[in-house]
């Protein structure tokens, strides 16, 4: 490791040892008090683009669910009957007017509970798997299947920078003199850090068995907050895809899997 790297590791720790010991209040703690959310980027692009994307590939008729929706900046963008779903309170709240809950969307009785509800959805994934480990990914998947029934459909969008923690730190402006505010909030709060998210990692959660893949962009890009340059977005690589489930698949998909 050379010299640059190991002076940006020693911010990376010192930060990273503010996180709070208890994991389950990290996520609540970072929307209570974090003015800069680093993925609200508020892209008109990248929001219309998912939106064209699910009018080309998704059933209209269907009621879409934001899974992780944060505060509901690219919620709003995707049609009249959405439904956001948050695991952190202040995140909701932050949302504010609208149809967004609280609730833990890597338990699959959630999304057995919203279909109850709704019947067939289209479900939306933003910047969510990636900083999942591979279990809670499958147990997202589940919920995502519960959801979109026989019917609906499924758009993920995740990052998929390639390459280890400090290169991605790197990319977004950090370095020996410091990190961008955003990104050191995220690593002071012990928000989960950012994993690859690519084919493998999407055919480990969503099984080409069980999903069709209609749409797959490697190309694609998630907006953060600026870091390096005032008023300008950073994009980070990423990893983009609409699935549906396969026929004859739809019934097992309520059971978890192992």
């Amino acid at each position: 490791m050379n010299v640059r790297r190991a002076r940006l590791l020693l911010h990376v720790i010192r930060l990273s040892l503010r996180a709070p010991r208890d994991r389950s209040t990290r996520w609540e703690r970072y929307w209570a008090e974090t003015d800069e959310v680093l993925w609200d980027a508020q892209d008109p692009a990248e929001a219309a683009h998912y939106a064209a994307l699910l009018a080309r590939h998704a059933d209209p008729a269907l009621p879409v669910v934001d899974l992780g929706c944060g505060s509901g900046l690219v919620t709003r963008a995707l049609g009249d009957r959405v439904v956001g779903v948050d695991i952190a309170p202040a995140a909701v709240a932050r949302a504010g007017a609208g149809d967004f809950r609280v609730g833990d969307i890597t338990d699959p009785a959630l999304g057995r509970a919203l279909h109850a509800e709704l019947g067939d959805c289209t479900v939306f994934l933003r910047g969510v798997l990636h900083i999942l480990d591979p279990a809670a990914r499958r147990r997202v998947a589940e919920t995502a299947a519960a959801l979109v029934g026989r019917r609906g459909s499924v758009l993920i969008a995740e990052t998929d920078f390639p390459g280890p923690l400090l290169g991605y730190l790197e990319s977004l402006g950090a370095g020996p003199h410091g990190i961008p505010r955003p990104l050191a909030r995220a690593l002071e709060t012990g928000i989960p850090r950012p994993r690859p998210f690519g084919d493998a990692e999407l055919a480990d959660a969503f099984p080409p068995s069980r999903w069709e893949r209609v749409v797959v962009d490697h190309s694609a890009t998630i907006a953060a907050v600026p870091m390096r340059a005032a008023g300008v977005r950073e994009q980070i690589p990423g990893h983009l895809a609409v699935l549906r489930p396969v026929t004859g698949a739809a019934q097992q998909t309520h059971s978890p899997t192992p």
